[in-house]
């Protein structure tokens, strides 16, 4: 069993034992089993999945990073949600008024790192939207 701990800035989101776990990474998608050499990796926005018994959970994360030592694959990213507790309308309305902060941002020659943080939000958002409707 492996055992996996996603953490972000504010929380231990999720803290589970799991057969395998399948991360998204800049390079693709990577397949974690027991016993995998130990490894840091950067964590995209995307669906991280959890599997147990057969059972596949899926759950949206930001970008961060992962370590794999031993049998333990821990995850630090902004923000991590289950897909299954995602609000679609929510998350629709929070990616319409950050995009249009983002345009004000460029357009008034904002900090880039403000821009940068924009963006960065704005994906999530478009992560947990594409997640959703991959679960429906």
């Amino acid at each position: 069993m492996i055992t996996l701990e996603i953490i972000t800035p504010d929380e231990k989101v999720l803290s589970t034992e799991a057969d395998q776990v399948v991360l998204p990474t800049d390079s693709g998608e990577a397949g974690i089993l027991t016993g995998h050499i130990p490894m840091v990796t950067k964590v995209v926005a995307g669906e991280l999945k959890v599997i147990k018994d057969g059972k596949t959970e899926f759950i949206a994360v930001d970008c961060g990073f992962a370590k794999v030592l031993g049998n333990t694959v821990s995850v630090l990213t902004e923000a991590a949600v289950d897909v299954k507790d995602i609000d679609l309308s929510a998350v629709e309305s929070a990616q319409a008024r950050a995009e249009e902060a983002l345009t004000i941002a460029a357009a008034e020659g904002h900090d880039p790192s403000e821009v940068d943080r924009l963006e960065s939000s704005i994906q999530f958002l478009i992560t947990q939207k594409l997640a959703k409707g991959r679960r429906r």
